[in-house]
Formats: structure tokens, sequence, C-alpha cells
């Protein structure tokens, strides 16, 4: 049967990201039938240290089918354990056997329905739980420290990219293995101490999408809070943008909606011996100053 554009890309990166090197070191680490994990340890120094980090936590994986909606509506993100699809021998079969399907393209998306929820992004958002001071109470107070607490989460994504390189990381999140592929610029590529400046200014312009501000305005808003570097800025925000409008619009306004009390319940009895205090982030986003030594705390933390 002839294949269409969707099943021919499929199998492009999935045949490539097979044919990358693995790594015994890894071998108990490394989660039984996840797809591609033991591709990733090997090539990524910062996805290693998100899985001993969440290790350390005394972390648990759970290897039960999980699609993305019921991901997204039962995963509880304060509990240390994480559900994956065990499909690994799936996708391997299918892409030596697609020929045979009798359609291709319907197996593709039923393989995609139930490997579309990155690990690395769930371990990152227990671990960063720990890395910060306790929760404000008010609803409004408690969803920008959520919105803060994606956006570092999604900086690291964009950071794994990065790590990555163009071509490996494309192939990565074609499948959903992450979320997102590493840049294209000159930025991604700069040394440690420059490149956490280009990280600062990922973050800053997620989170001033999450927190609703209009697109056409966040270039010029990160350019008031982390001045003096216009070219970086404008490449960060361009990247930044770049962030699922539904996810934006629909899954975290919802997901706020539905679990914040839950969710401020779950953060106090982690921070319950926490000497720090409560995190109060400033009403007017472009009032960020103190927010980057945290930043900061994590970026180190993860080896950035």
């Amino acid at each position: 049967m002839k294949k269409n554009a969707t099943v021919q890309n499929y199998l492009k990166h999935i045949s490539f990201l097979f044919a990358l090197p693995t790594s015994k070191k890894f071998d108990a680490v490394t989660l039984e039938e996840y797809p591609f994990d033991a591709q990733l340890l090997k090539a990524s120094s910062l996805y290693q240290r998100s899985r001993q980090l969440y290790l350390s936590l005394d972390g648990k994986y759970s290897a039960k089918v999980c699609s993305t909606m019921r991901s997204l509506s039962a995963q509880d993100l304060f509990k240390d354990s994480i559900e994956y699809s065990p499909i690994l021998s799936e996708i391997l079969w299918f892409k030596d056997h697609a020929a045979e399907v009798a359609d291709p393209e319907a197996a593709v998306k039923s393989l995609m329905a139930y490997s579309e929820i990155s690990v690395f992004h769930e371990q990152n958002h227990r671990i960063l739980w720990r890395l910060l001071p306790p929760a404000p109470k008010k609803q409004r107070d408690f969803c920008r420290y959520l919105n803060f607490a994606e956006s570092l989460v999604v900086t690291l994504d964009l950071a794994l990219g990065d790590e990555l390189g163009t071509k490996v990381s494309n192939s990565f999140e074609q499948v959903r293995a992450i979320y997102r592929p590493g840049g294209v610029d000159k930025w991604s590529q700069l040394p440690p101490q420059e490149y956490r400046q280009y990280l600062y200014a990922l973050l800053t312009a997620t989170y001033l999408l999450l927190e609703m501000v209009h697109t056409e305005d966040i270039e010029s808003a990160v350019n008031y809070i982390l001045p003096g570097n216009k070219p970086l800025v404008k490449a960060a925000t361009k990247r930044a943008l770049e962030l699922s409008d539904l996810f934006i619009h629909n899954t975290n306004q919802q997901w706020q909606t539905l679990f914040w009390k839950q969710a401020q319940t779950r953060l106090s009895g982690l921070h319950k011996a926490s000497k720090e205090a409560v995190w109060h982030l400033p009403e007017d986003p472009l009032d960020l100053q103190d927010e980057f030594l945290l930043a900061e705390r994590v970026f180190k933390f993860f080896g950035l």
C-alpha cells in the first residue's frame, strides 16, 4: 500500500531515532518500553540530570497505557509517580511492518495518541516544586505562581532541544518524545554564562504569554525587563511565541480553573517544612526582578 506523507514522515523519524546510539551504563535508569528513552539518556546530559534528580526524590514510574487526554486530566503533578505508555515494541514493529498494515495512517494516529506525554517535562514539574518557595493562598496570586513554574519547565524543554541540536531534537519532537525542538539561531549555541541570559529571556517571554499579555507587546516588555540585548530578546521572543495556542488559551487555563485549590493543598504539604517566605509574584509582570534569582537557582540545579 502506498504510504501517505504522515506515514512517511513518522517512519523517517522513528527510523532515525532507533539508529541513534545507546549506552549500557544507563540501563539501570532506562524506562522499560518508554519510546526512545535509552537514546535520550545517551544524547543529553540534561535529560540524564533530570532523571537522576527525580529518582533522588524517590520518584516512581508506572508503565500504563496513558492517552494524552487522560494524562492532562488525571496525572497528579504533585505525586512522585509518573505514568507512561509502554509502547516501544509496538513502534518498532510498525517501523518494520508498516507496509502490511491495512490503514497505516490510522495506526500512526493511534501510536501518537498514546505516546505524546514527555516524561522529561513531567519529571521536571515534580523536581521544581522542591526548588520553589511556598505558594500564596489567593487564587490569582497562586495562578501567577503556577504560570511562572510552568514557564520554568517549558524553558527546560527548550534547553533540552538546544542540547540535542536541531536535527536530532526535531525527530524527537516529531514523535513527541520531547515537547520542543532546538533553536536554529546563534543564541542557542552561546557559552554557558551568555546562554543563561537567553534562557532568562525565553522564560520571561513564556511567562508573559501564560499571563495573557498581548503577543505584539511581549518583545518590548521583555526588553524592558531584561534591557541591553535587543537581538537576543528578539530571537527568544520569536521562539517563545511558538508555544501552542491551544495550551496557552485552553489547557493551561482550564487546568488551573479545575485544580488550583487541589494544587494549593498539595503544594502546602510539600512546603510545610520550608523556612522560606511565601513567594508572591508582582501583579504587574513588568516588575519581575528577584524572580531571576530563583530562575538562576533552578538552572544551576539542572546544570545549565
